[in-house]
C-alpha cells in the first residue's frame, strides 16, 4: 500500500524485530528514497530486542538517514519516581522496570532477569553473532556473574 502525499498529514510507521528481516537497511533505505521523492511525510521508528543485531544491520547504505536512541535501563531518579525505590533497592535489583513488580517475591524476580535478560542477552546477542565452542560454559559463567 502506497500511501498519497499530504502535506498537512504526517505519518508514523513502526517496525519490531527489524534485525529479523534480511538486509533490511537496504530495503528501508529504498522505501526512505522514494518516499522522499514522491514527498510522502512518513516518520519510521524502527526497533529490536538485540542492540547488536540491529546494529548489524546498519550500514553505510542509511548514512545520514538515521538516529540511534538506545533504550537503556532505568536511572535511579526514573526508578524512584515511578516506584518509590531508594537507593538501596536500586543498588539491589537495578533499573529494570518490567522487573519492579516481581522484588516482593525475590526468587521470581531472579527468575525473571536470568530467563528475560541474561538468556535473551546470550541468545540473541552472543550465540548468534559469535561462535562460542561452549555455550554451556558460558551460560554458567554468566549465571555465577
Amino acid at each position: 500500500m502506497r500511501l498519497k502525499s499530504n502535506p498537512e498529514k504526517d505519518f508514523i510507521l513502526a517496525i519490531d524485530e527489524i534485525q529479523k528481516i534480511t538486509d533490511w537497511s537496504s530495503v528501508v533505505k529504498r522505501l526512505w528514497d522514494e518516499d522522499t521523492v514522491e514527498k510522502i511525510p512518513l516518520k519510521v521508528i524502527l526497533s529490536g530486542s538485540s542492540r547488536l543485531l540491529v546494529q548489524q544491520g546498519l550500514t553505510e547504505s542509511l548514512a545520514g538517514r538515521f538516529e540511534v536512541t538506545y533504550m537503556n535501563h532505568w536511572s535511579f531518579n526514573e526508578m524512584h519516581q515511578a516506584f518509590g525505590w531508594d537507593a538501596d533497592h536500586y543498588a539491589w535489583f537495578g533499573g529494570y522496570p518490567g522487573s519492579a513488580s516481581l522484588i516482593t517475591d525475590e526468587q521470581r524476580w531472579k527468575r525473571y532477569i536470568s530467563d528475560a535478560l541474561i538468556e535473551t542477552s546470550i541468545s540473541k546477542d552472543i550465540l548468534m553473532l559469535t561462535r562460542v565452542d561452549k555455550p554451556a560454559l558460558m551460560r554458567r559463567l554468566f549465571e555465577l556473574g
